[in-house]
């Protein structure tokens, strides 16, 4: 009897030891990347986000009908094929079959048209509404797995329109009494856990995703760390193993480090500033071309990123793209500008607020070489540089003069035009408006044929380079950091950060 006594709490100990051993191996053995992003996201509603930071984290927890790969063609995604009607008001989309959202809910037609409608209400103050269709669409389930969407004029592009995850279908629970979406509920291979307000969560792994064997992480850890020095020592220190993005000038340093991966990929995006034409004098096109020679873009390439661009004398599309157009009439002419500046009424000048963010170091660094630049014509410049919150209200409210910010994500040609420029486009923050503008990128959407779209585009272009509610600086690079044990990561040019593909080796 005392043997048996001795030998049962001597087993138990050896149960424990090795069950804490095995729960220390499972840990060990859980893959869990620790990102640091540079921005707080501005909220988690798809159908309501506009910036970057917020679907750094949404692409990885929400999916639309199509999507573009990691070479940016146009691939299914929760549509498996479209279909256009011969008139061509219609399009017809079969669904796939056996998608659930994380809820564990399968994804039916009925979600689909939910989400659209969502997008059109005007309640939602949506900023997508193009993108599905129009106001005027009208989204129908015709089968459990097939919808279909019927618009007012021909819209030969919807497919490529419906490829941002800012179009995607959300689980009804998404949204609350309010109408509103706190944490969207997803078909994406993550979903959002412990969040804490817009400066860290946990991307847990989506038990219920559809794609066999994917996520290959079990979650993403995700803190928002602003200072370019302090997200890079967090990176070397050990203490992240991702980083979205460093300081420009620290990539050559970056790049000769053995611990360090450093991606770099050009960007389908650009960097300006844009003017309220709202305010005079920048109701005045002299004025606004008047800024447009004023400005050196080497010298606001190498300020802002480090070289690591293209400068754009135009437009804001760059060589690189099929979609570029030669018109660029925009080399510095310091003394055309003053001519243009007295012809307007303004030989001696005037008083004008430059507004980056300093969330964003680089529209900082443009705007003080802008002070510059622009006082040699003399316009007297003042930096406001509020926090990125703040600059989106006063952006959204028409508060500044001329706010410095960049566009990303620029898949097709109609994502560098209609969107921002349209008469009353919800992201017209500048309140330009032209009719023959308006006519040729409507027209736009009509056609599929690229020469034909392109010749469409051009006219569209020069009409917009000439009138200059934006002052385009240049295309940049995006840049991604991370340690060498992270592996499958993907840097695209379109800025969509995805991390289902994603694993830590060793």
């Amino acid at each position: 009897m005392k043997k048996v006594r001795l030998i049962v709490p001597l087993l138990l100990l050896v149960l424990l030891i090795v069950g804490a051993g095995l729960s220390t191996m499972a840990q060990m053995s859980e893959q869990v990347l620790r990102s640091a992003h540079d921005a707080e996201w501005t909220g988690l509603d798809p159908h309501v986000a506009s910036t970057v930071s917020s679907f750094y984290v949404l692409a990885n927890v929400v999916e639309s009908l199509t999507t573009n790969n990691d070479d940016l063609e146009l691939t299914p995604l929760l549509a498996t094929d479209w279909s256009q009607s011969e008139d061509g008001l219609s399009w017809t989309f079969n669904l796939r079959e056996g998608v659930h959202f994380s809820n564990g809910v399968e994804m039916t037609s009925e979600h689909v048209v939910f989400s659209m409608n969502r997008i059109i209400n005007p309640e939602t103050g949506s900023g997508r509404v193009a993108s599905v269709g129009g106001p005027d669409a009208v989204w129908e389930a015709v089968g459990t797995h097939t919808v279909t969407v019927t618009t007012p004029d021909p819209n030969a592009i919807l497919p490529i329109l419906l490829a941002s995850r800012a179009t995607a279908v959300v689980h009804q629970d998404s949204v609350d009494e309010n109408g509103v979406i706190v944490v969207p509920i997803g078909t994406g291979p993550f979903t959002v856990e412990d969040l804490d307000g817009t400066i860290s969560m946990r991307l847990a792994k989506n038990e219920n995703y559809w794609q066999d064997g994917l996520p290959l992480l079990d979650a993403v850890e995700i803190s928002v760390i602003q200072e370019d020095a302090a997200r890079e020592a967090a990176l070397l220190g050990g203490e992240v193993d991702f980083v979205t993005s460093v300081a420009p000038q620290a990539v050559e340093a970056l790049q000769g480090n053995a611990d360090i991966v450093v991606h770099v990929a050009p960007a389908l995006a650009y960097k300006y500033i844009g003017l309220n034409l709202t305010r005079e004098p920048y109701d005045d096109v002299r004025v606004r071309q008047a800024i447009a020679y004023a400005i050196n873009r080497d010298d606001l390439c190498s300020a802002g990123d480090f070289g690591l661009c293209t400068p754009l004398y135009g437009g804001p599309i760059d060589t690189g793209s099929p979609w570029h157009f030669d018109y660029a009439p925009y080399s510095q002419d310091v003394e055309k500008a003053k001519a243009l500046l007295a012809e307007a009424g303004y030989a001696d000048g005037f008083d004008m607020e430059l507004m980056p963010t300093s969330t964003y170091q680089d529209t900082v660094r443009q705007a003080q070489v802008l002070q510059a630049q622009l006082g040699a014509i003399g316009i007297r410049t003042t930096i406001n540089a509020p926090e990125w919150a703040e600059w989106l209200e006063l952006e959204g409210n028409y508060r500044y003069d001329g706010y410095i910010c960049s566009w990303n994500g620029l898949t097709d040609v109609e994502h560098y035009f209609y969107l921002q420029h349209r008469t009353d486009e919800v992201f017209n923050f500048t309140g330009y408006s032209d009719p023959a503008f308006d006519a040729l990128v409507d027209q736009g959407r009509q056609v599929s044929d690229f020469d034909e779209r392109f010749a469409i585009y051009e006219q569209a272009n020069q009409i917009l380079v000439d009138a200059v509610p934006y002052v385009y600086f240049y295309n940049p690079a995006f840049v991604r950091v991370m340690s060498t044990n992270v592996k499958g990561y993907v840097l695209r040019s379109d800025n969509a950060n995805l991390y289902m593909n994603t694993y830590l080796e060793g």
